[in-house]
């Protein structure tokens, strides 16, 4: 019974990708287009920026493939025109975020397991048009089409961990462009977003890279933690050295049916799942009474039966709009964030 389970939750991201977009055919990929000059956005157009560890092959039309380069970053600036997108590369972060049409807060975006870059895409527009930021998507490889579930789910966790040090440089961009009072992010709010298997790259760069510079000062306004297929057992001797944020929070659902199959792959609780000890610098907010068994439940996703309440939708507004929030809004005020300071066990 529990190798079926596990066969299904496995299975889970790759049905789903099937079933809603046909995101790795040639039509799915005939909808961007690379472009020589520079696209000129107007002020209504939905744009996003994209930071790629991906094998760059421009003259294919599948032009962000299945593998990593950890010796290379690409940086493109990506145009939506009706259905299609219009994608530029750039030479480096600060000339992609100077082409976005409008200076909004910012979210760096890692998501987890079972995304081809088009799926990428989808998630960062449902993230930039819901919530009214400016998404910046690390854009690593999670999954081999060619692969079944269970060499993808050791693909996906190494590729996130050998992306830890590109993402570190990423980090010291956006400090930089901080400490200069660059245009694109003077005054604005910055959160860093991680979902599933993205948490292992935020987890590697703590344990492997030398941070401390990063640490100088909370250049970073959030760092959301979210259903997170990392250890929980370890996490405090990791989230308590990240001071370059402001606030941290941990979200976890112990139903959650896709960490439940990391579990049983891995012998491990997932720090998604269940909380048994807590950082004293962390928020910890328990989604379970909200969410169901549901692993993505940050987004409003097509076809999808769940979505997610008015008081959700307020709370992820104010999350990824870089503000402390205390508790879920609305009507029923009772907290939803444990005190930083706590212990125990759920």
């Amino acid at each position: 019974m529990k190798c079926i389970l596990l066969a299904l939750i496995l299975c889970l991201p790759i049905i789903t990708n099937a079933q809603h977009g046909g995101y790795n055919s040639d039509t799915g990929w005939s909808r961007f287009s690379m472009q020589d000059t520079v696209p000129q956005p107007g002020a209504n157009d939905t744009c996003l920026v994209f930071v790629s560890n991906r094998h760059f092959l421009r003259d294919s039309l599948r032009f962000l493939d299945e593998y990593v380069d950890t010796s290379h970053l690409n940086y493109f600036f990506l145009r939506k025109q009706g259905p299609q997108w219009q994608v530029f590369q750039t030479t480096s972060l600060s000339d992609a975020m100077e082409l976005l049409p409008i200076r909004r807060d910012i979210v760096v975006y890692a998501e987890g397991m079972g995304k081809i870059f088009t799926n990428n895409v989808e998630r960062a527009y449902l993230m930039t048009t819901q919530y009214g930021v400016n998404v910046v998507m690390f854009d690593y490889s999670s999954i081999n089409t060619t692969f079944k579930p269970a060499k993808n789910f050791k693909f996906a966790r190494t590729n996130a961990r050998i992306s830890a040090g590109q993402y570190f440089t990423l980090m010291k961009d956006f400090q930089a462009a901080r400490e200069a009072n660059a245009p694109w992010i003077s005054g604005e709010r910055l959160t860093l977003f991680f979902h599933s298997m993205g948490n292992i790259i935020l987890r590697q760069m703590m344990l492997t890279q030398h941070y401390t510079a990063l640490n100088s000062y909370p250049f970073v306004d959030n760092v959301v933690i979210n259903a997170a297929c990392v250890p929980q057992r370890d996490h405090i001797a990791w989230v308590k050295d990240i001071r370059f944020a402001g606030n941290i929070y941990i979200h976890y659902n112990k139903n959650d049916i896709q960490l439940k199959g990391a579990h049983l792959l891995t012998f491990q609780d997932q720090l998604g799942e269940k909380i048994h000890q807590r950082a004293p610098n962390a928020h910890y907010i328990n989604f379970h009474d909200y969410v169901g068994w549901k692993h993505s439940y940050f987004l409003n996703f097509p076809f999808s039966k769940f979505q997610l309440s008015d008081d959700m939708k307020m709370y992820f507004s104010a999350l990824l709009r870089g503000n402390a929030v205390s508790m879920l809004p609305g009507k029923n005020t009772a907290p939803l964030l444990t005190s930083k300071a706590s212990t125990g066990r759920d």
